[in-house]
This record gives structure tokens, sequence and C-alpha cells, in this order.
């Protein structure tokens, strides 16, 4: 009898995020820091915030406050759906990176990178009269 094939997992760049949020809490116990944390600053930086900030932009007479709700309730749901899938696909993603190196200093850096990226979209985005 034939083997039946198995299943043939992709790994994405933010499997990678996630894994490093993942280390670098199994490194520092007392830190925040851990996958779904890391993954969510991301997708907050460059998807999410930059999205409320169009919004903003397009729409000048609704009041600011209106996307500010919107697009919180929007991050929320967001790091709860991270939390649910890696509920199922962590293990899987553990055992890919299993043989990589984790160097602490490198997810500190690419947790202070994002948010870099959200002050300097933050800066950017004040109005200069």
């Amino acid at each position: 009898m034939m083997k039946r094939q198995e299943h043939k997992r992709r790994f994405y760049f933010w499997d990678y995020l996630w894994w490093v949020g993942e280390k670098r809490k199994q490194a520092r116990r007392t830190g925040r820091v851990d996958g779904e944390m890391m993954l969510s600053i991301y997708i907050f930086a460059l998807l999410i915030f930059p999205m409320m900030i169009v919004t903003i932009r397009l729409f000048p007479g609704v009041p600011s406050w209106l996307p500010c709700v919107v697009f919180s309730i929007i991050t929320f749901v967001v790091m709860s759906l991270v939390g649910r899938i890696y509920k199922w696909r962590g293990k899987a993603v553990m055992s890919h990176y299993a043989k990589c190196g984790f160097n602490e200093a490198l997810a500190a850096l690419l947790f202070f990178l994002a948010t870099a990226i959200i002050c300097f979209m933050m800066y950017h985005s004040l109005d200069k009269k």
C-alpha cells in the first residue's frame, strides 16, 4: 500500500515574526513580548495604522475619534485571530524553525522597528500648518 502524502505546510515571514516573539518570551520569562504581540504589532504598524491614517485623510468631516474606535476594534479582532490561528499552527512553526539560531538582540530590534514605524507614521501624519 502507498503511504498517504502528508500535507506540505508553507511558512511565511509572519510565521518567523511569531517564532521570534515566542523565542524571546522563552528567553526572558519576565517579558511581555510573545509571538502574538510581535506579529500583532507588525500587523498594526504595516496594515491597520496606515489604513486609519488614510481613512482620516480621505474623510476629513468625520470626527477623528470614530476611525480610532473602529480601528481599535479591528485591532482587537486581529489580535484574537492571531491567537486562534497560532493555537493550531504554533507547534508546526516552532518545529519548522527549531534549527534556526535565536538572537535576542535581533528580537528586540524587530520589536522596536515596528514601534519606530508607528512613531514615524504618527509624526508624519500630523498636520503641518
